[in-house]
């Protein structure tokens, strides 16, 4: 009897670019793991698509495969071109999302280390075509599969894939362990009055309202969980010691994190970063336990890293909208509390941060703009995520905020511009378009993308500032361009200003009282220097006016500026407080 041979599999990850920060490929390395062992010669091949025309290397690559599996794409016609190259089966994974109709001769859902390994073994003949797993007609229909399949427990994924593109890979990749799946946080959409009349399909719907995994959550008892997640961590150590970037899956792992610290503490396993995913206000109700590993891990070889944070919005009305059950005051309260385990704990590590914030939605109003950067200047959040002017809602069928545009009708056939799409930018699943309820927002949206093109995404906070001055301006919205914002922004900055003078009248505190009840007010910046004025509650302002060197009478002159003062005869008292300025000045100015 010959016994069935397995096709050889390529399990293939793709991205759209060569940072990776968040793109996880653990489910897929735990598939091709359990074919391995399984005795399928199977790999996980890694596509890192920064061009299409990374097409051809690609296909190369997996030429050699009569199986190719996938899950995310953000096109459906890059699946279908690698289709149309290759004489291979395509398998399309559900993963958290899913696409309709994928272009794939079979359909894998539930728990895809059970139904690919059966699916693959049913390709060789061995084996019904599983349960959870869908085959294409000749005539285009799908049928279903009606065989058992049962997933392996052990913890043995591909740890080293086939690398395609690697010129722009990441060297300092991430690797996922995992306590408990899902979300705890599971607020039912349908309860909130902001979704009156919004029809949500059974199923979905729970949680945070761009999100799924609210719509179901596993729980095992803590010591449970951590014995699981200390397995993970000793074979990943052990196997592939260059992985040093560990996420940690788990939306509250408060319960048992201390303890697995502790433990990594007591077994020197060190050397590795955790990157923690969950939301803000569970770390404010998990302080003091957070804060304890935090002393454990600071005499450890270990950091731990706030890494995804879902922080949304400082904009209260927009928290509501995404079912968050949270304030934008504990937001900020948060933040104030992350800056201070940085401060006191070296083990705390926030270079890894790539916390969550969307800016824009279709009901976002100008307003909810205003409320995030004065809660960025407050806050210094910018320091925990880039690009926070061009962060959008993306929309998906599986999600509550997706029923909420179809009740609203802000859902459109097509984006307006191919920038406004950030599928391709960061290799999500396919969003689908909307379009923004206030055509002032849609203008600023329109403008922040192509200045933040231009900038890199670089001096951020001041350029939302500028937007927003631009558009308070303007007569009608449509009157702000780009150009007009570089204008403004080539404009000296007040704040700046002001911080660079505070060095220049050291040791004079600037915002404090001098030279016996005098303070430094408001300041106005000129064409050529700035003028202050110097206040006191007995005596009347002076103000001091500090321009580049020139001919002409002054009150002082300094290595690069002229000194004078308006007005004209001097009180004993401003005189003294002038003086007192210039010599600041004259000793800083070298």
């Amino acid at each position: 009897m010959i016994e069935p041979v397995p096709p050889r599999v390529a399990v293939v990850s793709l991205h759209s670019h060569g940072d990776r920060s968040f793109l996880d490929d653990r489910g897929l390395a735990l598939v091709a793991g359990d074919l391995r062992a399984g005795g399928v010669d199977a790999d996980l091949v890694v596509g890192v698509m920064d061009a299409e025309a990374a097409l051809d290397p690609l296909v190369e690559a997996l030429s050699g495969y009569g199986v190719v599996v996938y899950e995310r794409v953000w096109s459906v016609a890059l699946i279908e071109a690698l289709r149309a190259r290759l004489e291979a089966t395509f398998v399309s994974c559900e993963g958290e999302h899913a696409l309709a109709d994928p272009p794939a001769d079979f359909v894998c859902a539930g728990d895809l280390r059970a139904t690919v390994p059966a699916l693959v073994a049913h390709l060789a003949g061995d084996g019904p075509l599983p349960r959870r797993a869908r085959a294409r007609t000749d005539e285009g229909e799908w049928i279903e599969g009606l065989g058992k399949a049962t997933a392996r427990a052990e913890f043995t994924p591909v740890l080293h894939p086939v690398v395609v593109g690697s010129e722009t890979w990441s060297a300092q990749r991430t690797f996922s362990v995992e306590g408990n799946a899902g979300c705890p946080y599971g607020a039912d959409a349908r309860d909130n009055p902001m979704y009156a009349g919004a029809v949500i399909p059974e199923g979905y719907g729970r949680g945070c309202a761009f999100c799924t995994t609210g719509n179901r959550s596993e729980s095992a008892p803590p010591a449970v969980t951590a014995d699981k997640v200390m397995t993970q961590l000793r074979y990943l150590r052990r196997e592939a010691p260059e992985l040093t970037r560990l996420v940690l899956k788990d939306q509250n792992p408060f319960g048992w994190l201390t303890e697995v610290v502790e433990r990594c503490a007591e077994e020197g396993l060190g050397g590795f970063s955790l990157l923690l995913e969950t939301r803000a206000d569970w770390f404010l109700r998990n302080r003091r336990r957070f804060e304890r590993a935090l002393e454990v891990a600071d005499g450890a070889d270990l950091r731990l890293c706030p890494f995804l944070v879902g922080i949304e919005s400082f904009s209260q009305p927009e928290l509501d909208r995404f079912n968050k059950g949270t304030t934008a005051e504990a937001n900020e309260a948060f933040l104030e509390a992350l800056f201070a385990w940085d401060a006191a704990h070296p083990s705390l590590d926030l270079s890894h941060a790539a916390f969550g914030f969307v800016l824009l939605t279709p009901w976002t109003r100008m307003d909810d703009i205003r409320a995030n950067l004065e809660a960025v200047e407050r806050t210094g959040f910018d320091r925990l995520r880039g690009h926070l002017l061009v962060s959008k809602a993306r929309l998906y069928p599986d999600t509550a905020l997706y029923y909420l545009g179809h009740r609203d009708d802000f859902l459109v056939e097509a984006h307006e511009r191919d920038s406004a799409d950030n599928s391709r930018r960061y290799g999500y699943f396919p969003e689908t378009p909307w379009r923004f309820a206030d055509p002032e927002v849609a203008r600023f949206a329109e403008v922040a993308a192509e200045l933040t093109a231009r900038h890199g995404g670089s001096d951020e906070r001041r350029l939302w500032r500028a937007l927003l001055d631009a558009f308070d301006a303007a007569e009608r919205p449509e009157l702000v361009t780009a150009d007009a914002v570089e204008r403004r922004l080539a404009r000296p900055d007040p704040g700046r200003v002001r911080e660079r003078l505070a060095k220049l009248v050291a040791p004079l505190d600037i915002d404090a009282e001098f030279a016996d009840g005098w303070r430094f007010g408001p300041l106005s910046l000129r064409p050529r220097g700035l003028s202050i004025a110097l206040e006191h509650a007995r005596e009347g302002a002076v103000t001091l006016d500090i321009a580049p060197r020139a001919k002409g009478p002054r009150f002082a002159r300094s290595r690069h500026y002229d000194l004078r003062h308006t007005g004209s005869a001097l009180s004993p008292a401003q005189d003294r407080a002038l003086r007192a300025v210039c010599a600041a000045i004259v000793g800083n100015d070298r």
